[in-house]
């Protein structure tokens, strides 16, 4: 048996299951709890600005590793302000421990100081929400937590610690003091297809005559980076990826068509021509599908879920693969080898058309790619950055703006998580906390930042946090002075009617010098590449800023036409 109080018996319950870095804010509800941290070494606990920083930080965190931190709160205010990052875990299915302090339950509904429904409140945004009503079932609760927010389709567990049991002992037997290794980790018990689906779909996919592969963020969570290759060798299909799928493989391969859904190079023209349409690992929402336009209903879906109530939510699907991703397509390969023979003419003439589309859409975006224009050209900034940062490097896209231009113009040249966008709730703010979260999970990988001035203005003195917890990362604020993405659609729907979307000019390089850190600013594209390899020097030791003046033409703010704009141009079109 083992005297301790509830805060020590949570931290020995998280050792367990191999949770090593944790980020919050205190308050006297989890006292306890950080008293106990402070007296061990294998969980970095990282006092953050904000506790929604900390829920983005612990987001990114899972991302990069795989496995849950931790995002902790007093009750009340701090319990409520991890709604935001609870919710883009949720949507993007990562896995994260809410941890929050609650009232006394001697005193509950009294109206306590800071007491809220907060269970209610982040309901909505969590797979589970776990209330340890009593002390001696905290070990219990703590292994149901990890399993539910590491099983199936991953996801964030709200655990809620009423002050009586955080605060108060009790005597654990040793025998309930342990973990299930499995649960500790994403994909410890991975789901396999069913052979009837897989022969259904290797059926389709050996007569297609224009297959295309569409990749969604599961295939990371699934990392099965080696089954893709190994789908992709044998069935030799056009590759298109959503935001979240991005990285998943490089985009120098063959036959990479790029990003689908709301932005596009060319993929969206082949997943419109396609007569079957593998999707692997995607909700195949708004942003994927740009609003559920590209996808046409008579093409055939074959699509590989390791969430069952996702096959068939939005299109009819003809095979749908209930798997883990990895899994799904190494039974699919299997299926489709005798097959080889029979595709190869119609993989040899889609890997040309990939080629000869490639071709044209490099010539097109040449001028934008290799622009002299002041101020700097989005498509110019994210040419040079990529020229510079090795392939691991990874880049923290922000919401919105960030995001978009990003995902469509920066090839990820290495494998694996090295672009993450948060497109699970997309909240603008998420790309410097995204940054230290993804950081300490990847240690001497280089990790950017990419931000928009107004979400690196809401999350600046991150950077201090940055700093203290030892993650040296390099943020890239794409300053035009404006809420971009607002100032562009409404330049796009309103004729130039602009509203509460510009600010005034801001010394973020001094803001990050206040904080400790280096800043530079770069107004000249010539001076680009530079500035992008003394930052990534500097990134060895402190972060570091990088103010780049891009432009402030709205009419330019976009890297294509928005679907929410088109009825209006083409309004014009036909009134003209």
């Amino acid at each position: 048996m083992t005297v301790m109080r509830g805060g020590d018996a949570i931290v020995r319950m998280l050792q367990l299951h191999q949770v090593d870095t944790a980020f919050g804010m205190g308050g006297f509800q989890v006292l306890p709890y950080y008293d106990a941290l402070a007296g061990q070494n294998a969980i970095h606990h990282v006092l953050i600005r904000d506790e929604k920083h900390g829920a983005f930080a612990a987001d990114a965190y899972a991302r990069v590793r795989n496995r849950p931190a931790v995002a902790d709160a007093t009750l009340g205010p701090g319990a409520t302000n991890l709604v935001s990052g609870a919710a883009e875990s949720f949507g993007a299915s990562l896995p994260m421990l809410l941890l929050t302090g609650e009232v006394n339950s001697g005193i509950a509904g009294r109206g306590a100081t800071q007491e809220s429904d907060q269970v209610g409140v982040l309901k909505p945004t969590v797979k589970a929400s776990i209330t340890i009503n009593r002390i001696e079932r905290l070990p219990e609760q703590i292994r149901r937590a990890t399993t539910i927010a590491n099983g199936g389709r991953p996801g964030p567990v709200h655990i809620n610690v009423p002050e009586e049991v955080c605060h108060g002992t009790y005597d654990f037997p040793e025998d309930d003091l342990y973990a299930d290794p499995e649960s500790s980790v994403v994909g410890g018990r991975k789901p396999r297809a069913d052979t009837g689906a897989i022969e259904r779909a290797a059926k389709l996919i050996a007569k297609a005559e224009r297959p295309v592969l569409m990749v969604g963020g599961g295939m990371h969570l699934s990392q099965g980076y080696a089954e893709l290759k190994r789908f992709i060798d044998i069935a030799g299909m056009p590759i298109a990826y959503t935001i979240s799928g991005k990285g998943s493989i490089p985009d120098t391969h063959p036959l990479m068509a790029g990003l689908c859904g709301r932005y596009s190079r060319f993929a969206n023209d082949l997943i419109q021509e396609a007569d079957v349409l593998v999707v692997v690992g995607s909700k195949l929402g708004e942003i994927a599908t740009n609003r559920w336009s590209v996808i046409k209903p008579s093409t055939r879906i074959v699509q590989i879920d390791i969430d069952p109530t996702e096959l068939g939510k939005v299109y009819r699907v003809e095979a749908g693969i209930w798997a883990d991703a990895g899994l799904g397509l190494a039974d699919l390969s299997d299926a489709l080898e005798d097959d080889q023979k029979r595709m190869a003419s119609r993989k040899a003439a889609q890997l040309a058309d990939v080629a000869a589309r490639r071709t044209r859409w490099l010539a097109v975006s040449e001028g934008s790619r290799r622009s002299d224009e002041r101020p700097i050209h989005m498509h110019r900034l994210l040419d040079e950055l990529r020229r510079v940062l090795p392939p691991e490097a990874i880049i923290v896209a922000d919401g919105g703006f960030a995001a978009h231009w990003s995902a469509l113009l920066y090839d990820a040249t290495g494998t694996g998580r090295t672009y993450i966008a948060n497109r699970g709730h997309a909240a603008i703010g998420y790309g410097m906390p995204g940054a230290l979260g993804a950081k300490l999970a990847a240690g001497r990988t280089p990790v950017v930042a990419l931000c928009g001035d107004n979400g690196f203005g809401m999350t600046a003195l991150e950077m201090e946090t940055a700093r203290r917890a030892g993650a040296p990362v390099m943020v890239v604020v794409v300053n035009n002075q404006a809420l971009g993405y607002i100032k562009a659609l409404q330049h796009a729907l309103y004729d130039g009617r602009y509203l509460s979307s510009d600010f005034y000019d801001v010394d973020y390089v001094g803001i990050s010098k206040s904080c400790g850190c280096e800043g530079l600013l770069v107004d000249d594209p010539d001076k680009l590449s530079k500035a992008f390899k003394t930052a990534l020097e500097m990134q060895e030791s402190t972060p570091v800023l990088v103010d780049v003046r891009t432009t402030t033409d709205p009419a330019k703010m976009l890297p294509g036409i928005d679907s929410r704009t088109k009825a209006k141009a083409k309004a014009t079109v036909d009134a003209g």
